[in-house]
């Protein structure tokens, strides 16, 4: 038996309160009757005070009360097995953790603001396989593609700009990981979300988007971060005073290459968010551009169900109140006319 609400049964305990209020209120009436009357006459007028037929009418309440208790925790008992399919598409997020992704142009900063916005996408991803891949000089698989986001959340929390190696944004090389990460099937979409705030290092990303193509992946690329000016990348000496990352003596601006994540998206069959600097919602870009691909069968099993049986137990409980209410409180005398 599996309750669905057993805090409910907690409520048993009234009924020896409800049981100790009737026989408290069973024996006033008693002595309120002695103090008018003699027993006899008591005996005569009142007979319902001695026998079994009080005691009858409180058991039939107690059980009553008993019986709804036990419904409101929605007892479930008899098994029966339940096919369930789960279809969706298969998704990998490739997510840039290279250090300008520290640059605060967007609050809190570019890579804790991806983050909530994956967070936001997962909401709207039920019985899709998401995968995570992130990457700086080199990309690294976090997760590979799963239906339990409850994991995909608990590695997306941990993941920072040590979460790869440095070197840079090598978007291209994020893209082949990603393809080779993807098995290749042909009853669903597959889908990659890239998330980025940098231009790329000569990893060759127009190349490994027509590969994309080939295999028939669609890539969604993300410009996260100012695309005019760009942003000065901050970090903080062992004192822990800030400053900004420089090169060759000159401060570094990290600014969002849009021709290059445009020509992705356009040769993948995807589409190009200018996110900017500005909010946007990205499991609404999952509800514009996404919700429509075609969704194929990920897993079909047999699951264990327990049926509900709390209606048994209200109608027991019903029954009982009206056996109650039609059992009388006194017993029926016949009439004896005398002539």
């Amino acid at each position: 038996m599996y309750w669905e609400n057993p805090t409910m049964l907690l409520w048993l305990w009234i009924l020896p309160v409800v049981a100790g209020l009737l026989i408290h209120a069973h024996r006033r009436r008693a002595a309120a009757a002695r103090r008018f009357a003699d027993q006899v006459m008591v005996d005569r007028l009142m007979p319902s005070f001695r026998g079994a037929r009080p005691w009858v009418k409180a058991t039939l309440v107690l059980l009553a009360l008993g019986c709804l208790i036990v419904a409101t925790a929605r007892p479930r008992f008899g098994v029966y097995f339940e096919k369930v399919t789960q279809r969706g598409v298969d998704l990998f997020v490739l997510l840039d953790v290279s250090r300008s992704m520290t640059a605060e142009d967007v609050a809190p900063n570019r890579l804790q603001r991806a983050k909530s916005d994956i967070r936001d996408l997962l909401a709207k991803l039920p019985g899709d396989r998401v995968g995570l891949i992130v990457f700086a000089g080199k990309p690294v698989v976090k997760v590979p593609l799963t239906t339990d986001q409850g994991f995909f959340r608990t590695v997306l929390e941990r993941i920072d700009t040590q979460s790869a190696p440095r070197g840079g944004s090598l978007i291209g090389d994020a893209v082949r990981k990603c393809i080779e990460a993807m098995p290749r099937r042909a009853d669903r979409d597959q889908v990659a979300v890239l998330i980025t705030d940098g231009d790329d290092q000569d990893s060759y990303p127009k190349e490994a988007a027509t590969e994309a193509a080939r295999r028939g992946i669609k890539i969604f690329t993300v410009g996260l971060g100012d695309s005019s000016e760009g942003a000065r990348v901050p970090i903080r000496d062992k004192s822990g005073k800030l400053q900004y990352l420089k090169y060759e003596g000159q401060e570094v601006w990290s600014k969002v290459n849009e021709p290059l994540l445009k020509e992705i998206a356009l040769t993948t069959g995807g589409a190009y968010i200018p996110a900017g600097t500005r909010a946007y919602d990205l499991g609404q870009v999952y509800e514009d551009h996404l919700a429509g691909l075609a969704r194929g069968e990920i897993r079909a099993e047999k699951r264990k169900r327990y049926r509900e049986r709390f209606q048994l137990f209200v109608c027991l409980g019903v029954l009982l109140l009206l056996a109650e209410m039609a059992i009388p409180g006194y017993p029926c005398r016949e009439l004896r006319v005398e002539s």
